[in-house]
């Protein structure tokens, strides 16, 4: 590869697109074309989504343990079923919390059965079960999107905390059930995430801290 690239550095060399004009670098990532730190690092992690995935994960108030893995998750970086198979490398045949699908991220965080379950009654502690996904949703962060439009203020951000809290806890009860070999509990799940949102809003998630108090789980 680096031979291939140096030969085509040999030919363009002296290639000129419009004769008595100077090249010059636009960077794509920019209105005005001119590179800087700021666009580099949105361009870096924008990569090839679709919208701003970038801004809801690092504007978002959330550890940086949940973001970095947001991040992974909007770049199909998790080390899900689906990846491990592309890898030739032992996975299991089908999601570890439904076994009815073949797993991918975007099936654990909003096609699997677990998690639509967990979603509702999360979201419903806080009032906010009519944003939970939906049996057609296929992509989490096309659902979030969808979600997040009809939201704004105070209210968004704490919806946006929460959603990165919901996805991160699926994946630690994910985790669970393949490494340590325990069954899928939604129960246990929402215990677990509703004592870190508590946790997370007096660590200063003023977005969640606006949400209404939590009521009983249908």
């Amino acid at each position: 590869m680096l031979i291939d690239y140096l030969r085509l550095w040999d030919i363009l060399a002296n290639i000129q697109l419009q004769p008595g004009i100077e090249d010059k670098h636009i960077w794509r990532f920019s209105s005005s074309g001119q590179y800087s730190a700021k666009t580099a690092y949105e361009g870096f992690f924008l990569g090839s989504t679709i919208f701003s995935s970038w801004e809801k994960i690092w504007k978002t108030w959330a550890p940086g343990k949940c973001s970095f893995f947001m991040w992974l998750v909007a770049h199909e970086r998790c080390w899900t079923a689906d990846r491990l198979e592309r890898r030739a490398l032992p996975h299991p045949e089908s999601c570890p919390m439904c076994d009815q699908a073949p797993e991918s991220i975007n099936h654990l965080l909003v096609g699997c059965a677990f998690a639509r379950e967990f979603w509702f009654h999360f979201f419903s502690q806080v009032g906010l079960r009519t944003f939970s996904p939906q049996f057609s949703d296929t992509s989490f962060f096309d659902w979030w999107e969808r979600a997040s439009n009809d939201i704004s203020g105070l209210l968004l951000q704490g919806f946006n905390s929460l959603t990165i809290l919901g996805a991160w806890t699926i994946w630690t009860q994910r985790n669970r059930c393949v490494f340590d070999g325990a069954s899928p509990d939604v129960a246990r799940a929402l215990t677990l995430a509703s004592e870190e949102r508590k946790l997370w809003s007096m660590s200063g998630a003023q977005g969640i801290s606006f949400l209404i108090a939590p009521t009983s789980v249908d």
